[in-house]
């Protein structure tokens, strides 16, 4: 089971720069995306790499939900469910990132 190891980001102006560090005991999964602020916040691109026991596989990211908080008084906080797409563009795993802060940038 994976686990979400960090969140990290960076806006600017309406746009939002992601990258989510997940792993379990053996793998590390990291998603890079980026997002345009607004009502509502939608995914712009995003890809995605998989590293286990010395294999590593990517694709593309698309979003199925977004939630985004805006962090006008502090942090802004993401979440949302994502599909991970092969290099055919054929969904392959998805992954549902519980509403997190994003304290640090990239």
């Amino acid at each position: 089971m994976f686990k979400l190891q960090s969140v990290h980001g960076t806006r600017d102006g309406d746009r939002l720069i992601v990258r989510a560090l997940l792993s379990d005991t053996s793998s590390i999964l990291t998603l890079d995306m980026v997002f345009a602020v607004g009502s509502p916040t939608s995914l712009v691109s995003g890809a995605w790499q998989w590293t286990r026991t010395g294999e590593i596989q990517t694709g593309t990211i698309s979003a199925r939900s977004v939630t985004f908080l805006g962090g006008q008084d502090g942090p802004p906080s993401l979440g949302g469910t994502f599909d991970l797409r092969d290099a055919g563009n054929q969904a392959r795993y998805r992954v549902t990132l519980p509403l997190a802060e994003i304290r640090s940038r990239l």
